[in-house]
């Protein structure tokens, strides 16, 4: 059976008369995440450009979802012809709007960083419907050793304009007494946002822009089409159908890089799966913080450390941790009869020593999509128009992890740019 269960979610100007397809958009976007809807929220400000994003799942932004095992609420936000259900946990990750210090000034997650958290705060307050704010976020040293590293991360900063400084004792002490850091570098320009209106919004704008969303709607295979553009299986329940699409875009997160050998030669590209346990704390009146603290990062930058964050609603959590995964479904919390309780409360008493382990416990999972495996070095975003394969128009997202919901419309701005070249 072919498309007559799409139809119903996918608006009708898109269907053509041809045989050896279904549907014709301009642009298709595939996966239905934050970078997805940014991408396709961007191009369909374009009216006289078609565009459709499909998402395999029910839910828009659920791959890379943090699954909460113990709160959970469900709840949906109305937009113009389709419900968008989100499960409101805490976070799918963090909620950080990262500063955009981390990583290598000519890369393309410190460059888009630092461009996506500008825009964010623009889209912010511009809109106000979007809950944010900007709360700062101390980095502290626990050694002499660790400081050298702040040093060399204040100049960094002040490399690429972004604003930083230390935090003198007397202040440390006085804003944050609670907090045990040998330095601090404050980075001001961090903030948290809700992950899940902005995705909302962006979702409501695509329709107002006269774009679409197709959910339950999983990619199947791709080809070229020798007419020009590209061929799009898609399967829903019970249905299939074919979309033929003059430019892809893939930003299917954690199957990324299986939309991308769909049609690249050869496997060109490898994710691994890194799992974060978040740990969250009953004791609240035990310790007071008032901004992120994050210890100084690990080693290849794999993950920022055991640091704490803060949601809108002031409440804490402590991670995520590093388990490398052999499947991107693994979200069953990993405790080992308490040892993952045990490292994580070492890890946070080194800069938060009024922790008590008994308040700490497992909130939820999430797993990020890594291009660098166990041990091996930092690796950046893949953002690629693969011309060099002949497939001019296809745009791969490979890798995109943090800080992609900082940098997504940046990305979004990106993709755009690369597609304007034409």
């Amino acid at each position: 059976m072919r498309n007559t269960r799409l139809i119903d979610r996918i608006s009708r100007h898109y269907l053509t008369a041809f045989p050896k397809y279904d549907f014709s958009t301009d642009n298709l976007i595939i996966g239905g995440g934050i970078i997805g809807l940014a991408i396709a929220e961007r191009l369909s400000r374009n009216r006289h450009r078609s565009t459709l994003l499909v998402e395999k799942n029910a839910n828009l932004g659920e791959e890379t979802r943090y699954v909460a095992k113990l709160i959970l609420n469900i709840y949906p936000i109305q937009t113009n012809s389709f419900l968008l259900p989100i499960e409101t946990i805490s976070s799918r990750n963090s909620e950080v709007i990262h500063a955009g210090i981390y990583y290598p000034e000519n890369f393309l997650k410190t460059r888009l960083c630092i461009r996506g958290k500008n825009l964010l705060y623009e889209l912010c307050q511009s809109t106000l419907v979007i809950p944010f704010r900007r709360v700062g976020k101390w980095i502290v040293s626990r050694n002499d050793s660790e400081s050298e590293y702040l040093e060399s991360l204040k100049k960094t900063a002040d490399k690429l304009g972004v604003d930083t400084y230390f935090v003198s004792r007397s202040e440390r002490e006085r804003q944050e007494p609670d907090v045990n850091a040998h330095e601090a570098l404050c980075s001001p320009t961090t903030g948290i946002i809700d992950s899940h209106a902005l995705m909302g919004y962006l979702a409501t704008k695509i329709k107002e822009n006269g774009g679409d969303i197709a959910l339950k709607a999983k990619v199947g295979s791709i080809s070229k089409n020798e007419d020009g553009g590209y061929l799009v299986n898609v399967s829903s329940p019970g249905t299939q159908a074919v979309i033929r699409s003059e430019n892809v875009i893939n930003a299917a997160g954690l199957y990324s890089d299986k939309i991308a050998n769909m049609i690249l030669p050869g496997h060109v590209y490898r994710l691994y799966y890194a799992k974060g346990h978040y740990y969250c704390y009953s004791g609240l009146s035990d310790i007071k913080v008032n901004r992120l603290i994050y210890p100084v990062p690990e080693r290849h930058i794999v993950g920022v450390g055991t640091h704490l964050t803060l949601d809108l609603s002031g409440a804490i959590r402590f991670g995520p941790d590093v388990l490398y995964v052999d499947t991107p479904d693994d979200y069953d919390i990993v405790d080992d009869n308490g040892e993952r309780t045990e490292q994580v409360w070492k890890a946070v008493t080194s800069y938060l020593p009024k922790i008590k382990k008994e308040k700490l416990y497992p909130g939820y999972t999430g797993i990020r999509p890594k291009l660098q495996g166990p041990g091996e070095g930092f690796r950046d975003f893949v953002i690629k128009e693969e011309s060099d394969h002949g497939l001019n128009g296809f745009i791969n997202l490979v890798g995109i992890e943090s800080p992609g919901l900082t940098a997504s419309l940046a990305i979004a701005e990106m993709v755009e740019g690369i597609l304007d070249k034409h």
